[in-house]
């Protein structure tokens, strides 16, 4: 481990887990997040474009059942509920898409909260420091500036490395969290426009 790391204090090793588990969080969900991934672009101009076409349902049913997009997974549930009123479907369709947005969101909570816990384990090495600076001026007195200097060293360190893994988290998080609004409000676009299309 790097001196600075090490001379941080322990609260470097809690604030280095949460940096990691960020950073992976964070991987995942924008690679689970692709836009292909959630919007496949064949299903989204098929259920766009195509609705007049006399084998429209039998082209949805197709594209959604060619890939695993969160938009066919919600297709599929559509397509298997159209022997009930429209207003059932949309139940069954809603009800899914609670479960669907569930699963968009995962790890977005943990992401949060090491946005929020980056700054108290920050400020726990300040204080730790802070203690360690007083424990030696009480010992030693001020005759030694370098004995002095590593408290203060372990203190702004702790501060740094606080702000260093809960900044980019938070940014992350808003990030994330804006991007599945914008992918959900799409998804009940194009789910409200098949409904509309089937049941005229």
């Amino acid at each position: 481990m790097p001196e600075w790391f090490i001379k941080g204090g322990l609260a470097m090793w809690p604030l280095l887990a949460c940096s990691v588990a960020g950073l992976a969080i964070v991987l995942e969900r924008v690679r689970a997040l692709q836009r292909q991934r959630i919007l496949p672009a064949m299903l989204v101009d098929t259920i766009e474009t195509q609705g007049a076409a006399a084998d429209f349902k039998q082209k949805v049913k197709v594209l959604s059942e060619a890939n695993h997009s969160v938009l066919s997974e919600l297709v599929q549930i559509v397509l298997g509920h159209t022997t009930m009123a429209k207003h059932e479907n949309v139940e069954a369709v809603q009800a899914a898409a609670r479960q669907i947005g569930g699963r968009m969101e995962r790890g977005l909570t943990s992401l949060a909260l090491i946005a929020e816990l980056g700054p108290l384990l920050g400020l726990l090495g300040t204080v730790h420091g802070m203690l360690r600076l007083f424990g030696d001026v009480a010992t030693h007195g001020m005759s030694d500036p370098t004995m002095i200097s590593h408290g203060i060293f372990e203190a702004l360190h702790a501060t740094f490395a606080g702000l260093a893994v809960a900044v980019p988290a938070l940014i992350a998080y808003m990030f994330l969290r804006r991007r599945i609004d914008n992918l959900s409000l799409e998804l009940e676009r194009h789910v409200n426009e098949l409904l509309t299309r089937l049941y005229r």
